[in-house]
């Protein structure tokens, strides 16, 4: 097998398993509450609790990456599928 191919092959793997946890109730219920819990940290800390804040913060930053990569994987392969239909046309 050629090497693009398995590149291919990985790319289509993974975008399966990243759908399948976008898809998946109980993970992205999971994903909501964390989020909820650290605005709620946020919202709550004392003006003094710069440290908590920005820990929160982060935490925040860290989940939506964390969705933005599973959707990169998902959107990668449709890119390619698309350059795949195209490709008599190069």
């Amino acid at each position: 097998m050629n090497k693009w191919w398995e590149w291919a092959l990985d790319i289509e793997q993974k975008a399966k398993r990243s759908k399948s946890l976008l898809e998946n109730e109980w993970f992205m219920k999971t994903m909501q509450n964390l989020r909820e819990q650290q605005m709620n940290v946020f919202a709550n800390s004392a003006a003094t609790e710069v440290e908590k804040r920005e820990n929160a913060h982060s935490m925040i930053l860290a989940l939506n990456a964390i969705q933005r990569e599973l959707q990169a994987d998902i959107d990668a392969l449709t890119l390619i599928k698309g350059k795949g239909k195209h490709r008599g046309n190069d």
